[in-house]
């Protein structure tokens, strides 16, 4: 099995724990995070049965035809500009009759000629300021404002409880001129592509794949993600029930309207 921007290793593990997979691949396209899954490996008992890669999607470095599935989690394929490129390789890496499974943020939901705030950590502590800017076609471009050590602003995200636990927090409330005075670096992001389920349908069948299905899911995690602290306290305490009563959602939910797409499908 291949896991597609596997980041630290998070599913790898989980999957390697809880399936009886020979082996499973995890790649991405940051070295750091592919540093971390390999120092978790180290005495974790599931060693022999992963290996974590450095690559770019869209230029793995396998043979053809030797996956026999491929998964990838937390929007990992809207940033594989161009797509195209990144499906070819998909196809090309699995087996006749692989099975792809891909979770993402649903295209349908975001609203076009809009930006989006919001602070997040870095990998080195920093708080970042990110402008996230959607077109007409649904194409995102974000810009990163890396905020200096000792400002007001960087203190003030710092010490919000939101932000220490979960390493994001809205950043709606502050103007850019403040933001922009405050920050010592200023990046621009890589581009990204959103679909909707009618879209990501079309387009997997055009690059040979069968039977696609999607699915809407995320409706709990985004009661989660925007409960008061009694109702997350207890929607953790007792989170196999909740992921049960997710699963069983995903059969009922129009994916045009739900928060996060499922996608399932074949190679032919």
């Amino acid at each position: 099995m291949l896991d597609m921007g596997c980041g630290t290793g998070g599913s790898t593990y989980f999957l390697a724990a809880n399936q009886e997979l020979e082996l499973i691949v995890g790649v991405d396209v940051v070295k750091s995070m592919i540093e971390v899954a390999k120092g978790k490996s180290l005495g974790s008992g599931l060693k022999n049965r992963m290996e974590f890669i450095v690559s770019d999607a869209r230029q793995l470095p396998f043979r053809a035809s030797v996956f026999e599935a491929l998964i990838s989690r937390g929007d990992v394929f809207p940033w594989l500009i161009p797509q195209d490129e990144a499906l070819v390789e998909f196809c090309r890496v699995m087996k006749a009759g692989a099975v792809m499974a891909m979770e993402m943020d649903n295209g349908a939901l975001l609203e076009p000629g809009t930006a989006k705030h919001y602070f997040e950590k870095g990998r080195h502590g920093e708080v970042i300021y990110v402008e996230s800017r959607i077109d007409a076609d649904r194409n995102s471009s974000n810009t990163y404002y890396v905020l200096e050590e000792q400002s007001s602003i960087a203190s003030k995200v710092s010490d919000n409880k939101e932000f220490e636990g979960a390493g994001w927090f809205s950043g709606d409330n502050y103007p850019l001129r403040e933001i922009e005075g405050e920050s010592r670096e200023v990046r621009e992001g890589l581009a990204t592509h959103w679909y909707t389920a009618n879209e990501l349908r079309e387009v997997l069948e055009a690059y040979g794949f069968k039977d696609v299905e999607i699915r809407g899911d995320g409706l709990l995690m985004k009661m989660l993600l925007e409960g008061d602290e009694e109702l997350v306290g207890f929607m953790k305490k007792h989170s196999t029930f909740f992921l049960e009563i997710e699963r069983k959602l995903t059969l009922l939910v129009n994916p045009e309207k739900a928060p996060t797409l499922i996608c399932k499908a074949i190679k032919q």
